[in-house]
């Protein structure tokens, strides 16, 4: 039987037993058993009476490990070589770091799953998600002190305090009583941003607006302070991070991922507001091993460019905290190397060699500090709302002015005719 398969090797049978063990009787009922080392490319005899199962991976005799990882990814995850590294040198193997796929790859790192063999799946350190890049928050306008020290409950409660007094006093003041309604309403702002104009009369009228005004000075005392504190640091718009928000605010360009989660897209040639613009990204680890990947990928004549754009991305865009199909990094491997690629990965995920790894790497500059105190000039356009409301103050005070002159003379003179 052995000298048959001698004959002919190529044979299936003698194919399939090359991957085990070959035993030979023969006539006397003696026992041989051969073993083929596919890595020595040599045939073993194994003593049948002391049967001890040869490991084929301890000594590799040069095979060439090849993995497949694309150029990008294996520049800034050098984590890869370096594994496949330790593992030629323990086990006398040739590691081959390529970006071809070929019959010969015997190790992928598994970046998608979408139509993956599940076989030979072996997990790894590190992980593997899709990230939402949404705008940074931008910073608020200065203007918005003037809103923000207090929320839209305490404000619609102060509105409502002022209108139920200015109704009050309509109809029970004894000075304001006969004033217009709209003159109450602004004679009690005015009390509580600068206390009493006139002189009041009548014990509830003095009353009502001596409680008000002590009122008044804890509210705008603190409303006062609220806006100093304010306006020493800078504050930002909310960030997007939950589902609710991305659904909410986020326009994604219109392709097979935005439709699946049935986001909101815009369509195809056209750019969206910069507030709205988000995108869908396989990432790697974090945010910034994703983004130094992504650089990579942009291919522009003028190298410094590539720094800029990747500078300009990182200030203006970042991960929302939401991400989907995060899962363990896994690696694929062929069937010979299994038990080898099991023991070697187990070790780096118990040992942390991963972390440690990349925490003693040196990382370009690309972290993005948001600005924390004022230290910029206020300009006009930075109180552009404030201009705006004073010259509608003034122009409506003209013609209020105008009209009332008018009217005025008018009666007058109807007054004198009759």
């Amino acid at each position: 039987m052995r000298n048959t398969f001698k004959k002919n090797p190529n044979a299936s049978i003698a194919h399939a037993f090359r991957k085990g063990y070959e035993v030979v009787y023969d006539l006397h009922n003696t026992i041989e058993i051969f073993h083929w080392n596919r890595f020595s490319n040599q045939t073993i005899t194994i003593d049948s009476h002391n049967v001890i199962v040869p490991d084929d991976t301890r000594d590799l005799y040069g095979f060439e490990i090849e993995m497949y990882v694309l150029e990008h990814m294996s520049q800034v995850m050098t984590f890869d070589r370096y594994f496949l590294e330790q593992i030629a040198l323990k086990r006398n193997t040739t590691a081959i770091l390529t970006d071809k796929l070929s019959s010969r790859t015997s190790i992928m790192p598994l970046i998608g799953m979408n139509d993956v063999n599940m076989r030979g799946l072996l997990p790894a350190a590190g992980t593997i998600f899709m990230a939402v890049i949404v705008p940074r928050a931008k910073p608020k306008s200065i203007v918005s002190v003037l809103i923000d020290p207090f929320d839209t409950y305490v404000w619609i409660t102060f509105f409502f305090l002022v209108l139920t007094m200015a109704i009050t006093l309509s109809l029970f003041g004894k000075i304001l009583g006969k004033r217009h309604f709209v003159e109450i309403v602004l004679e009690l702002i005015m009390i509580s941003l600068a206390g009493p104009s006139r002189a009041y009369g009548g014990s509830f009228e003095n009353r009502i607006i001596t409680i008000f005004c002590v009122m008044g000075i804890v509210l705008i005392s603190s409303y006062q302070s609220l806006i100093i504190s304010f306006m020493s640091y800078v504050r930002y718009h909310p960030e997007i991070n939950t589902m609710a928000e991305i659904e909410e605010q986020c326009l994604f360009k219109d392709d097979k991922y935005p439709k699946y989660f049935n986001f909101k897209t815009y369509p195809n040639g056209s750019y969206p507001d910069d507030a709205q613009d988000c995108k869908l990204l396989m990432g790697r680890d974090n945010a910034q091993r994703t983004f130094m990947m992504t650089s990579l990928t942009l291919d522009d004549r003028h190298a410094f460019s590539k720094e800029d754009l990747m500078t300009f991305a990182v200030e203006n865009f970042r991960f929302a905290k939401t991400k989907f199909f995060e899962y363990q990094l896994c690696y694929i491997v062929s069937s010979p190397l299994r038990e080898l690629f099991v023991f070697y990965l187990q070790a780096i995920i118990e040992s942390g060699i991963y972390e440690y790894y990349y925490n003693n790497q040196s990382q370009p500059n690309w972290e993005y500090d948001q600005d924390t105190f004022v230290d910029r000039v206020v300009k006009i356009s930075d109180l552009l709302l404030l201009w705006y409301a004073y010259l509608c103050g003034a122009l409506l005070s003209v013609i209020c002015f105008v009209m009332e002159t008018v009217i005025y003379n008018e009666i007058e003179g109807l007054a004198v005719l009759y």
